[in-house]
């Protein structure tokens, strides 16, 4: 990271924890500076059985995807979801509870 992407990052932090809002502007460089891949997960049907194959997706036209992991068989299991929600919420979780 070169020097002034460091110096970006620390004025967006300061302004993160200071509550202040940031531009359109700052938004979009924010979402194209630093995400420039994605964990992803893909489920294939193959006989009858299901396998997931795990691989990287590239977010920037500099980025290529990346297909280094080898499918293995997964089975169907729901499982409760965590969601994330603004830190104000945690004084309300109770009330909060039917959201």
């Amino acid at each position: 990271m070169n020097d002034e992407l460091k110096a970006f990052e620390q004025e967006i932090y300061k302004k993160i924890i200071a509550g202040k809002k940031l531009s359109k502007n700052e938004l979009s460089a924010v979402i194209c500076c630093f995400k420039v891949d994605e964990d992803v997960q893909t489920i294939v049907r193959i006989n009858d059985k299901h396998y997931a194959i795990d691989w990287r997706r590239g977010l920037t036209e500099n980025q290529d995807n990346s297909y280094g992991n080898q499918p293995y068989e997964v089975l169907k299991r729901t499982k409760t979801v965590t969601d994330w929600v603004p830190v104000s919420w945690e004084q309300n979780e109770d009330e909060d509870e039917d959201y």
